[in-house]
């Protein structure tokens, strides 16, 4: 069902035309001209989150007519930057992106529980999908997927709990039979990568689309050990796939990017910024922008998006188990 789903996904954005960015705030008084809407990014920048929404933000301030303004909020996997944007003023001035289906673990898992509950929040649609690659420190001793279910842990880093990172590296190794340890805290994926190359970890899924990532891999830092995809990747032609090893159920995984709002927004304002979201993700800027990092833009907005979400809570829901026995250890 997941992967009819990921499918019909992946047709409507294969789908989207490029057209010219167009003012959509002419349709009412809002937004209001001199005013600035604020975008809260969930993690430190130079990541995939931090780069897309950046990207983003250049069409979406074209098509409102007023200035827009990222601010990095990073912590607890998210959570705090999630928490924020919860809490703001619902007058459409301030916007986040989230990250699914990591936001949906920590709402669904976490003790104590976020204040945000996902399905409230005024969305505005998903920017993109991002695959994983598993990578190792170069200087690991890792060389193949039974050096992983040999050891006698594995150390694997990344920024908290309820991050998709975490929720890849959690199921790879329950999935794969590895055990891992888990050093949390870094402010954002690359910062996390910083810690694999100083010796503090082993390894953890990096985003394939995120250059800010796959740097440490490029440059020789890190080495890539599969990836989380159907076919192999052209860039990495010796990676084999995780349906090569043997676990093809692991191809469901990547990172969700998604813009939303605070609950009660007005829906004239939200339907405001739905399609200004949309024309931004039109815009030839933000497209060139998106092929200069060797992302794709996937957007799927409206009750498109509703029903992915209800799909990924779906999806969460039959590893809760796995969540629920991580997370009591983590206590």
């Amino acid at each position: 069902m997941l992967r009819n789903l990921i499918g019909v996904v992946f047709l409507l954005a294969v789908l989207g035309m490029t057209v010219p960015a167009q003012d959509v705030s002419a349709q009412g008084t809002w937004p209001e001209k001199g005013k600035t809407i604020t975008w809260l990014i969930p993690y430190a920048p130079a990541g995939g989150f931090d780069l897309h929404s950046r990207a983003v933000s250049v069409g979406l301030k074209k098509a409102l007519g007023v200035n827009v303004i990222l601010r990095n909020r990073p912590g607890a996997g998210g959570t705090i930057s999630w928490n924020l944007l919860w809490k703001a003023k619902p007058d459409g001035y301030t916007i986040g992106t989230v990250n699914i289906p990591g936001a949906i673990v920590s709402e669904l898992f976490n003790d104590p529980k976020p204040v945000y509950k996902l399905r409230e929040f005024s969305w505005l649609g998903r920017i993109s999908s991002g695959p994983y690659v598993w990578a190792v420190g170069a200087k690991t001793h890792f060389q193949n997927l039974k050096d992983f279910q040999d050891a006698k842990e594995v150390l694997l880093t990344g920024t908290g709990v309820g991050a998709t990172g975490w929720v890849t590296n959690l199921l790879t190794a329950k999935v794969m039979g590895f055990n891992p340890k888990f050093i949390l805290g870094y402010p954002g994926a690359p910062a996390a990568n910083m810690g694999i190359v100083r010796g503090e970890g082993h390894a953890r899924a990096l985003g394939l689309d995120s250059p800010g990532q796959m740097v440490f891999v490029e440059d020789g830092n890190m080495r890539a050990m599969w990836v989380y995809l159907d076919k192999r990747d052209p860039r990495y032609p010796d990676v084999p796939t995780v349906g090569e090893l043997g676990f093809p159920q692991l191809r469901v995984l990547a990172s969700h990017r998604v813009a939303t709002a605070p609950p009660g927004m007005p829906k004239d304002r939200q339907a405001i910024l739905q399609k200004a979201f949309e024309t931004a993700l039109k815009d030839p800027e933000v497209i060139a922008r998106f092929a200069k990092m060797k992302a794709k833009l996937s957007p799927v907005v409206g009750e498109d998006w509703n029903s992915m979400l209800d799909g990924f809570y779906g999806l969460i829901n039959q590893y809760g188990d796995i969540f629920r026995e991580a997370l009591q250890k983590k206590k």
